[in-house]
């Protein structure tokens, strides 16, 4: 089994293999996105993509076992390998491969490794010594804005009618 970086001028030939994986992972996530936005800063070069890979198996499909999508970020005080997506088949046969995406990381100068992900990574992840620093809370907006927007909106006609 192995971790493979796909240069940018294959990502088209693995597109079709790895999209799958990415909308999947995508749809448990909050981030707003979906696999275009993965696919055209992959393209850029913003992003990383990373096919887990075991060539020892013999039927080609059987040989792809999942995905990794990584971003290097600049920030003022030290440069970051953010792991934006990691989905596969059979982690336990690949999640050592961890250690291949950080030695990448530490030849592009990064400083720290870190993702956000569903909480049962944090056990996974514990004993190649990533430590939780932080808890990510969400809450969605834009719903409730829209519910607050209709209530003020029946309100007001309801206004109009007493006015009538």
């Amino acid at each position: 089994m192995e971790v493979v970086r796909i240069p940018i001028e294959e990502l088209d030939k693995v597109w079709s293999m790895v999209e799958k994986d990415i909308k999947s992972a995508l749809a448990y996530s909050s981030q707003l996105t979906d696999s275009d936005f993965v696919y055209d800063l992959t393209k850029e070069g913003k992003f990383q993509l990373w096919v887990l890979w075991d060539k020892k198996q013999k039927i080609t499909s059987n040989k792809y076992f999942g995905v990794v999508v990584t971003e290097l970020i600049k920030r003022k005080f030290g440069k970051v390998c953010h792991i934006y997506i990691m989905t596969g088949r059979q982690r336990n046969k690949w999640q050592h491969l961890i250690s291949k995406i950080e030695d990448f990381a530490r030849e592009e100068g990064c400083d720290i490794m870190e993702l956000i992900a569903r909480p049962g990574w944090q056990k996974v992840l514990n004993i190649f010594n990533y430590k939780r620093t932080h808890v990510v809370l969400e809450k969605k907006i834009k719903q409730e804005e829209n519910k607050i927007w209709v209530l003020e909106e029946e309100e007001e006609d309801q206004e109009q009618v007493q006015q009538l």
